[in-house]
């Protein structure tokens, strides 16, 4: 008789949680800055942003490319054959008749022109005076001078140094063939890098890095806005009271409210991963080239334990989110709260994003930065068990705190009813 009452308390109290739950999700729906945090966001903007820049850093490059370039060159020799190279290239236009630096500087600085290249007096009479021995002065060198704070600069710049550095393997090509000596005098070895890392293993290192950051920035505002309104907004509209004198217990109130908060959690940072999934195939068709280099395929492994990692994550963060919301009297009031927390939590969610970190059993109780970094080991293949269970573990025990310090927070009046 005892084990049939438990049982039909437990199944009330269980209908009463789902009650609050499905309400609660039905208003959280209709709401438009959920629906913007929650859907449009991380299903349309994150491919936008993603695919969008990259396609106009791609086609700012081309443009620039294409675009006429003006340099001021300063020579006072007769013979300046490196001139006439430059001259043959079709976008740039050379301007010879400045001699003075100063005022050349002086253009490039007012954007008149996008680079200046002198080549000091004697230079070339040096030169040859070098290459025949008849001198042991090394010749003087030749100045590019450009504004790398402009991308144009910076694309002008690199090409005169490859064109200069052409030329001078000529000459030295040149000088060594008078001498009958083969050209590979200059470089009698090369230094060859090779890569030991398959694609997959560079599209896991690339996802690892990025990916966690995403989740957790996702998750945190897919809490963010539900938190807010099922608190301190139902504060300012005068709801709260209403749902409170329902019959329901506080308990299974702020049950079902923590579980809409975690809910919609999870669904942004799961729809932020699948857009991003996308996103990613659409980058390799921008750029084929990419697809050689990296090959995105994560192990079912690395996924169960991003799953694994995203649950108690969206659950510290829907209880955390809640506690500060419930202090506000406004949503404007809760915004100001939570603000300085996004902040805190998004320093350590970078840690992914940091080159050579692994986690080890001192940083696996670092809230956020644990998770942080036991996702990216998992992604790259790279993770041990022990930092994994001690890092779901110390995540367990914070969102069943938090989800404790809610309750707490439900039972106490001048909390709820601060005005």
């Amino acid at each position: 008789m005892v084990i049939v009452n438990l049982k039909g308390r437990a199944l009330m109290k269980f209908h009463s949680i789902m009650v609050v739950y499905l309400k609660e999700l039905k208003d959280i729906l209709r709401d438009r800055r959920t629906l913007l945090s929650m859907i449009l966001f991380p299903i349309i903007l994150m491919p936008l942003m993603t695919i969008g820049m990259t396609k106009f850093m791609v086609s700012r490059m081309e443009k620039i490319k294409a675009e006429r370039s003006t340099i001021v060159w300063i020579c006072n020799e007769t013979n300046d054959f490196l001139k006439d190279k430059i001259e043959s290239l079709e976008a740039v236009e050379v301007i010879s008749t400045i001699n003075d630096t100063s005022l050349a500087l002086e253009m490039l600085n007012e954007k008149d022109i996008d680079a200046v290249v002198y080549i000091p007096d004697g230079f070339f009479s040096k030169l040859n005076m070098f290459l025949s021995n008849e001198s042991v002065e090394l010749p003087p060198n030749i100045l590019i001078y450009s504004d790398n704070t402009r991308e144009k600069c910076q694309f002008v710049s690199r090409t005169l140094t490859n064109l200069i550095t052409e030329y001078r393997a000529e000459i030295v090509s040149g000088a060594l063939k008078e001498r009958n000596l083969p050209e590979e005098l200059v470089r009698p070895f090369w230094v060859i890098n090779q890569n030991t890392a398959s694609a997959e293993d560079m599209g896991r290192s690339f996802a690892g890095s990025f990916l966690p950051y995403i989740v957790i920035l996702m998750s945190l505002i897919g809490a963010m806005y539900p938190a807010i309104d099922l608190t301190a907004g139902e504060k300012e509209r005068g709801t709260l009271e209403t749902l409170l004198v329902s019959g329901v217990s506080r308990m299974d109130i702020v049950i079902g409210k923590f579980l809409t908060v975690f809910s919609t959690s999870i669904v942004t940072t799961a729809l932020a991963v699948g857009s991003l999934a996308v996103s990613g195939a659409g980058l390799i068709g921008i750029s084929p080239e990419q697809s050689q280099q990296l090959h995105f395929s994560i192990e079912p492994v690395g996924v169960i334990l991003m799953i694994l990692a995203m649950i108690p994550l969206g659950a510290i963060f829907a209880s955390l989110m809640m506690t500060l919301s419930l202090f506000a009297r406004s949503y404007r009031e809760a915004q100001s709260y939570i603000s300085p927390l996004m902040i805190v939590i998004i320093l350590p969610a970078m840690a992914s994003l940091m080159p050579d970190t692994q986690l080890n059993k001192e940083l696996a109780f670092v809230p956020v930065l644990n998770v942080s970094m036991m996702m990216k080991e998992a992604l790259i293949g790279s993770y041990e068990v022990v930092t994994v269970v001690v890092t779901m573990a110390v995540n367990l025990i914070l969102a069943l705190i938090g989800l404790i310090i809610v309750l707490q927070m439900f039972q106490r009046e001048s909390v709820l009813f601060r005005t």
